[in-house]
Parts: structure tokens; C-alpha cells; sequence
């Protein structure tokens, strides 16, 4: 009797890595698939797969050098059948605040389906990588083009700190343009180089710092984050929307950041509406502060705290709405409530190897860069997709309390 072949399986990270951030699992192939192929899942592996990433956020498959690029705009259909067919890059030209890292679209697969790259120092050629072919275009870049957190933040770290190997998160955000384009649900990031430099230590405000890979991407949960609110909080939290800011990353170019990457640390440098690029209010976006999980219903406190403009908060019992449109009241609320997860034990830092495809829940984790990878000479390169969504976020609270505004 022939052996039955052994199904896609999913298995949490350690303890030690995951700690209480709820956050991390590696997915292990079917034995007939060395490469991760998403439409040759059976759909058993499928619904796996995808209950697998709403539960634990983070998905990383191993050894997949070689995959080729529509993989990774094929993964977005998993998560999300209303997943546009089009990569975020697209539909997002002023989301511009990467770290030592800078998107460029640099190729597109013999599909047409193009693919987002990222790369760090210079890159001339790009060997060990046959699914690019002889005729991938080169890419140079040079380091003094690369932003790290000395750029965005208010007070940086002094080149001392960098020198003793300090880091910080750059900016916490999910992929979303916050103009048109809805974000998706998951975003997908391939290694295909991966520097080796020194492990450095990330910052955090109350002189607490914890290890993590140069160059990790950090991940905290909305979930985790919604659960160390207070009562009040999550009720105030619940019964709130959102307002980004117009054109809200090109309104934010000049403005830097709090040490911790979750707010813009002072006003006045905001760029005004009518120097804007071309915006009108009907495509301006507006979310629920508190998103449901789309596969466990749980909260997730989705705030990107950079970009927040206005809140509106509505009493659960009277239904009287009011507008909190004080920027730096605005700011204060959503920091108050997003800083309470900023701790060792609740951040998951993936440390990237050659080879990783990361899978993410964009919709349920904020995310950062980290890293002062620019005073290094070695190479990183990668390859991200999000592809924009047809869905509209869906609130925790389900009594009917929240309204699209994105009109303003």
C-alpha cells in the first residue's frame, strides 16, 4: 500500500522568538513541492495556508531561491479573492519612506505581472537567481541614497550608538497608499541576497533593547496590542474612525518621527494641502481604528500613526459623533494607545535568510524596517508584492457605528 504524501503543514516559531507577540510560523512544503507554488495547493493545503496567517501573521517558507516572480502576486489571491491584479507599487508612488531600502520597479515576468525590488548597496548583475533570466536589467545604487532612521527621525541615534551596533524601528506602518487603492491583506517579501553584517540592538524608549538580525523586519500585532488596552481604551478605540491626511506620505516628507517610529514627533512641518499633488477628498481614505481579524474575528488595533489627520469617536449610547481634528491631540490618542505594545516581549523581528518567503497579515500587523545597513558595503536584495484590495476593512464593532468617510 503506497505511503500517503505528507500535507503543507504549518508550525509555530519557538517560544523564545515568538514571546508574547503572538506572532510567527513556518510553513513546511508538501513533500511534492521543493518551491512554493500557490496554485498547485490542494484546497486543503489552501485553507491551512490561509487560516495559518490570520492566527499567526507572520508565514515564512524556507529555501525558495529560484521561485518566480508572479509567486509572489499569485499569493496575494490566497488571502484575499478580491485582491486587485495589479502590485502596490503601482498604485502607490508616494510611499516613499523606506529605510536603507528603495522600491523601484525593475522587471516583469514573461506573464506581464511586474514585482516590486528592493535592493541596499550596489548591484551589478544579479547571480544565484535563474528565475530573472539573461535579460533582467542591472541595478546600481549607491549608499548615500539610502535612508536609514537618521533621516526621519527628530532625535536619531548619535554615531556613537550606531557605532555600538544600536538600531530602531524606521517607520510603523501597513502597506497602504491611504489614497484610492484599499490595502491588502497580505504582503509578500522574498530574500534573494541577504548581508552578513553583526546583530545590532534595537532601542526602545525606556533604555530597554533587545537583539534582532541587522536589517530585521520588525512585526507587532494589532491583536496584541488591542489586548493591553484598558476597558475604556478598547471601548473608545471601537467606536472610533480614522481620517488619514491627503496625499498623507507626501504631506508628511518634511516631518520626522517620534525614537520609536509611531508617530511625527513635532507639527509644523507638514506640507499644505494646495501644494499637494492632485488629490480630491472622495479618494481620500478613512478606517476603522479597530479591524477584524477576516479569519478568527478577533480585534486588531490597525492605526498607521504617521499618517492620522482627524478622529471621529461616536458614544456607543447616545450615537453623538464628535470630530477630534487637533493634530496634536490627534497624534497624542493614537500614540497613547499604539505605544503601550512597543516592548521586547510583544515585537517579532524576522532575521532574514537567503532564500525566505515571508508572508504577512497586513491587515492585522504594523511593520518596520530596521538596520543601519548603509554603513556596511554588503548587499541585500529582495523582492516585495502587495497587491491593493477590492475590500473594504471591516470594523470590530459590528453594531453599524461606523461609517465610510472617506468623503470627507
Amino acid at each position: 500500500m503506497p505511503h500517503k504524501k505528507a500535507a503543507l503543514r504549518v508550525v509555530p516559531l519557538d517560544t523564545h522568538v515568538r514571546k508574547s507577540s503572538q506572532i510567527g510560523a513556518e510553513v513546511i512544503l508538501p513533500d511534492s513541492m521543493t518551491l512554493f507554488a500557490p496554485q498547485a495547493l490542494t484546497e486543503n493545503d489552501t485553507h491551512v495556508l490561509r487560516q495559518a496567517l490570520f492566527d499567526h501573521g507572520v508565514l515564512v517558507i524556507r529555501g525558495q531561491l529560484g521561485i518566480a516572480p508572479q509567486v509572489l502576486s499569485d499569493i496575494a489571491s490566497v488571502f484575499d479573492p478580491q485582491a486587485k491584479k495589479r502590485p502596490f507599487w503601482r498604485q502607490n508612488a508616494g510611499h516613499r519612506f523606506q529605510e536603507h531600502i528603495i522600491t523601484k520597479q525593475l522587471l516583469e515576468d514573461p506573464t506581464g505581472t511586474p514585482s516590486y525590488y528592493y535592493w541596499k548597496g550596489r548591484c551589478r548583475g544579479l547571480r544565484g537567481n535563474p528565475a530573472l533570466g539573461t535579460e533582467t536589467p542591472v541595478v546600481t545604487m549607491h549608499n548615500k541614497l539610502l535612508q536609514d532612521q537618521s533621516s526621519f527621525h527628530e532625535h536619531p541615534l548619535s554615531d556613537d550608538e550606531i557605532k555600538r551596533g544600536c538600531t530602531r524601528p524606521y517607520r510603523w506602518h501597513m502597506d497602504a497608499p491611504l489614497y484610492e487603492s484599499l490595502p491588502g491583506f497580505a504582503t509578500s517579501i522574498h530574500a534573494i541576497e541577504v548581508p552578513h553584517v553583526p546583530d545590532q540592538q534595537l532601542q526602545f524608549p525606556d533604555g530597554k533593547s533587545m537583539p534582532v538580525a541587522a536589517g530585521a523586519t520588525l512585526f507587532f500585532s494589532g491583536a496584541r496590542n488591542f489586548e493591553l488596552l484598558s476597558p475604556e481604551e478598547q471601548e473608545f478605540a471601537c467606536n472610533t474612525t480614522v481620517q488619514y491626511a491627503p496625499r498623507a506620505y507626501e504631506w508628511i516628507r518634511n516631518c520626522k518621527a517620534s525614537a520609536d517610529g509611531l508617530t511625527i514627533e513635532s507639527l509644523g512641518q507638514e506640507k499644505p494641502f494646495n501644494e499637494l499633488l492632485e488629490w480630491n477628498w472622495e479618494e481620500v481614505q478613512a478606517f476603522p481604528m479597530v479591524w477584524k481579524n477576516y479569519g478568527n474575528g478577533k480585534p486588531h488595533l490597525q492605526i498607521l500613526g504617521c499618517c492620522v489627520y482627524s478622529l471621529t469617536t461616536t458614544d456607543p449610547v447616545t450615537g453623538k459623533s464628535v470630530v477630534i481634528d487637533d493634530i496634536q491631540e490627534v497624534r497624542r490618542i493614537c500614540y497613547s494607545l499604539q505605544s503601550k505594545v512597543y516592548a521586547p516581549e510583544n515585537i517579532f523581528a524576522h532575521r532574514w535568510e537567503q532564500g525566505d518567503l515571508v508572508m504577512f497579515h497586513n491587515r492585522g500587523l504594523l511593520h518596520s524596517i530596521s538596520g543601519q545597513l548603509s554603513h556596511y558595503p554588503d548587499k541585500r536584495l529582495m523582492w516585495q508584492c502587495s497587491m491593493a484590495s477590492r475590500a473594504l476593512p471591516e470594523a470590530y464593532n459590528t453594531t453599524g457605528i461606523w461609517i465610510d468617510k472617506r468623503g470627507g
